[in-house]
């Protein structure tokens, strides 16, 4: 990136937009943080970071855009950076402010969202446990492919161990912390990190060394319950196009925020399980292996197994798959044929085994199942002429 000439702002939150060749995703990202409320008195300065593509229009927008908040600042890349190389270099900039919030262009901010990163930066900026804030919650596990709902403690955020893309915060304490990480660390060390397998197999993705990171140093993220940013999927680098697939259920209007010391939050690990489960069932983390959503595979010793898939092991005891979220179940002691503690066998190499009956309708909740049957019915053939035109 070269000289913006940015003064040290160690007081204002700067918003760093990242985008690439999509004039319209650019467009879309630009007026949402245009639009949005801040505090009259407050300088919000703006960053556009372009990687280089030979886009003039879109060099050009972000050259000639109006930022009404602040100081604007504009990055046009002379060399092909690619998304990870350009996120970390975006990410570099928490040196000049108090935290970024950073937004690649296939995004959309709630016009209430600055009022969140203002409070939560207040609140967990300093933080040595908490490695990032999201804007974006999580409304489905992606890895298993299941809907995923946090448990609600009256609370406004969640912690979790799983890194957010679409809409985040930086302060530079939790920045340096991750690059001296990440350049003291190999691909090896990574592989070696206690995630899913999804993730390791990233091969572009800068989240895949952020979110290893956060596992191996025992960190979190913090989540709101009500999204303010969501995501329009653009086809790109990541993307598959403009679809509802990941778009959430923005906030709409101004919260008062209850945001609760750190060791009072509920917490999930990287799997998307509730940490409290090992409380709940009096047992050591060490001891249990969590698998609400049915999608380790690997066997790592522990004595006991907690899965909503059918194996061929002893069950000691099981919950029903009734109340919400799933980890409720086990919270409030409510007996069922849904979710299986199991006594491990330790001479198992991996785990295999279909989900239980149950699952589906847990998940699918009152979908209409005629849907369902003819959107399947519409993939395979679409995919069995895609294969028959390539011939």
């Amino acid at each position: 990136m070269k000289d913006l000439n940015i003064p040290m702002l160690l007081e204002s939150i700067a918003i760093v937009v990242v985008g690439y060749n999509r004039l319209p995703g650019l467009k879309r990202i630009l007026s949402s943080v245009n639009d949005a409320f801040y505090p009259e008195e407050v300088n919000v300065p703006l960053v556009i970071s372009i990687d280089a593509s030979g886009n003039e229009d879109v060099y050009d927008y972000a050259q000639t855009f109006e930022w009404l908040h602040g100081d604007k600042y504009v990055n046009i890349e002379e060399t092909r950076l690619g998304l990870k190389a350009h996120l970390f270099q975006c990410g570099d900039l928490s040196r000049f402010f108090k935290a970024v919030v950073i937004l690649e262009d296939d995004l959309y901010v709630s016009r209430y969202f600055y009022n969140y990163v203002a409070r939560t930066v207040e609140a967990y900026g300093d933080n040595p446990n908490i490695a990032q804030i999201s804007l974006y919650k999580n409304e489905c596990n992606g890895y298993a492919g299941l809907p995923f709902e946090p448990m609600q403690t009256g609370s406004d955020v969640y912690l979790m161990q799983d890194v957010s893309t679409w809409g985040q915060i930086f302060t530079r304490q939790m920045w340096d912390g991750f690059v001296s990480w990440r350049d003291s660390h190999t691909e090896e060390d990574i592989q070696n990190v206690d995630m899913t397998s999804h993730i390791k197999g990233w091969a572009r993705a800068w989240s895949k060394y952020y979110n290893a990171y956060v596992v191996a140093t025992n960190k979190y993220i913090v989540y709101p319950h009500i999204p303010v940013s969501t995501n329009f999927n653009d086809a790109g680098e990541h993307g598959s196009g403009n679809d509802s697939v990941f778009q959430v259920n923005l906030l709409q209007g101004k919260l008062d925020y209850s945001l609760p010391p750190f060791e009072d939050m509920v917490r999930y690990d990287t799997y998307f399980n509730n940490e409290a489960t090992y409380k709940w069932l009096g047992v050591r983390k060490s001891e249990l292996l969590l698998d609400y959503y049915g999608f380790h595979n690997d066997y790592r010793g522990q004595k006991y197994i907690l899965s909503t898939r059918v194996l061929p092991n002893k069950i000691i005891r099981s919950f029903a798959l009734s109340m919400r979220p799933i980890e409720a179940n086990i919270k409030e002691d409510i007996s069922g044929k849904g979710l299986f503690l199991y006594e491990a066998n330790t001479e198992q190499k991996s785990i295999s085994g279909t989900y239980n009956s149950l699952v589906p309708k847990y998940f699918l909740k009152s979908f209409n199942i005629r849907i369902i049957w003819k959107w399947v019915a519409d993939y395979y053939m679409n995919a069995i002429k895609r294969k028959l035109f390539k011939k």
